[in-house]
């Protein structure tokens, strides 16, 4: 257990420095408080991860004025302390980026920490392979993820051989491949993070999309779907129609291979 120094102290050591946490957090680094210390060096290393995660991707926001609210850094405590998973990480560094601003009562990012906590790490990876894929389908195009008739226009056509690539599974996994896949399909919709699917064997699926040539997954977004990617990748504070701006980009460090997916309309 590490049994030394404040907790400021001991988190900011872990990610460069106290004034590191200070310049993210703003005046709610004063919450962090001394039971940190009673936290594994696992603990604090997976919650500098998310720091240094949130750093990257505030990159010159982070000299501005600005503060995370009180309530989001509780969560990412309490929740991002016991992650380990990447994607993971990455969506909880998103979160608490998006969090920081000059207006203290928005804490709306409390409730993405929430979300994400609730997702298992498979729900996680489909939420952003299927956004990823949808990004990269329609990027500059002129259409409004909060428009039913625009979301219809935005299905895509996920086959099961680019899924279970894009998901990376073990050998053990994909014996469990249908258990896992629709675990994850039924909790992102009934997290409202999707919209409108089906998935099966192509003979099925043609009867919607003539082009599903094998098994798959068809798919559309949701309006809270494109929120939570915003949101995991530093874009909280800007509307959810900068999604598809060619100048907003998602990256990753994480190596997440996505192959050929297709509209359906």
């Amino acid at each position: 257990m590490i049994d030394s120094g404040t907790g400021l102290t001991i988190l900011g050591s872990a990610i460069g420095g106290a004034k590191v946490l200070e310049k993210i957090l703003g005046p709610t680094a004063d919450y962090v408080g001394n039971q940190i210390k009673e936290w594994t060096e696992k603990k604090v290393n997976n919650t500098s991860n998310i720091f240094h995660n949130a750093e990257k991707k505030l990159g010159t926001e982070i000299d501005k004025p600005g503060r995370v609210p009180p309530k989001v850094l509780k969560g990412i405590l309490e929740e991002g302390s016991w992650c380990e998973e990447e994607l993971q990480v990455e969506y909880f560094g998103g979160v608490l980026a998006s969090s920081r601003s000059g207006i203290s009562r928005d804490d709306r990012g409390a409730y993405f920490v929430s979300l994400v906590t609730r997702l298992s790490a498979y729900q996680l990876r489909t939420h952003y392979l299927i956004y990823t894929a949808i990004k990269n389908h329609f990027d500059g195009q002129d259409l409004n993820i909060g428009e039913s008739v625009d979301r219809r226009k935005m299905e895509i056509f996920i086959p099961y051989s680019v899924y279970l690539k894009g998901m990376d599974f073990t050998n053990e996994e994909i014996g469990n491949f249908h258990t896992l896949m629709t675990h994850s399909i039924w909790g992102l919709n009934k997290e409202e993070l999707v919209e409108n699917f089906s998935y099966g064997p192509s003979e099925y699926l043609k009867k919607k999309f003539s082009g599903a040539e094998e098994s798959g997954i068809i798919i559309q977004p949701s309006n809270l779907g494109v929120e939570l990617f915003m949101w995991a990748f530093g874009y909280g504070q800007k509307s959810n129609k900068k999604f598809f701006a060619t100048t907003t980009e998602f990256k990753t460090d994480k190596k997440i291979i996505i192959e050929k997916t297709m509209k359906t309309k």
